[in-house]
């Protein structure tokens, strides 16, 4: 039984969002349900009733807190390049957000998933795990997929071409369960 995936803060935070409204108790629902989540929650409804005078220009304050955060975006993204060098243990740590084996991990690694059959929701955690954009996970993924070298020097055949399967498939290869598969490929 493959054991349940813990959720995330940005999921909670993201429920939180769709869910406010102030001066109703929705925060005190998410305190109670989410006691790990307490600051970032807090710190969300703030942000979330904090007024606003769009009549006003930007303050310097404003201007450098942008500056920081788009710094530390071009610091922290993967790109298409470093997907590609990544090692395959990259992939398999990333695929623990999910909950999943190690072999799925190297499927995507190996971009043997067929892109369409990726649920957006796995295809966003995936990417947040690998620290990069969706689009660029995307774009990873819609490259021919990699036969591994390590495992073709090994064969005592010769190696075949890889071919791309669905991500249900690559599931169930891996021994995932079958509610768990369903859980996993239901769009929300």
């Amino acid at each position: 039984m493959a054991k349940q995936p813990q959720i995330t803060a940005d999921d909670v935070l993201r429920a939180l969002a769709m869910d406010f409204e102030p001066g109703t108790s929705v925060l005190q629902r998410y305190l109670t349900q989410y006691p790990e989540h307490s600051l970032a929650l807090i710190d969300l409804s703030m942000e979330l009733t904090r007024e606003f005078d769009d009549d006003a220009p930007p303050g310097a304050a404003e201007f450098d807190l942008a500056a920081a955060g788009m710094a530390r975006l071009r610091e922290n993204t993967a790109t298409l390049q470093s997907l590609q060098a990544a090692p395959a243990k990259a992939f398999a740590d990333a695929i623990k957000v999910l909950s999943l084996p190690m072999q799925v991990g190297l499927a995507f690694r190996e971009r043997r998933i067929e892109v369409a059959t990726l649920p957006r929701r796995v295809l966003a955690k995936m990417a947040e795990a690998l620290q990069t954009s969706t689009e660029t996970l995307l774009s990873y993924l819609a490259l021919p997929p990699e036969a591994p070298l390590a495992r073709a020097r090994k064969s005592t055949v010769k190696p075949a071409v890889p071919e791309k399967v669905s991500f249900e498939r690559v599931l169930q290869d891996a021994g995932v369960d079958e509610q768990s598969i369903s859980n996993l490929l239901l769009e929300e």
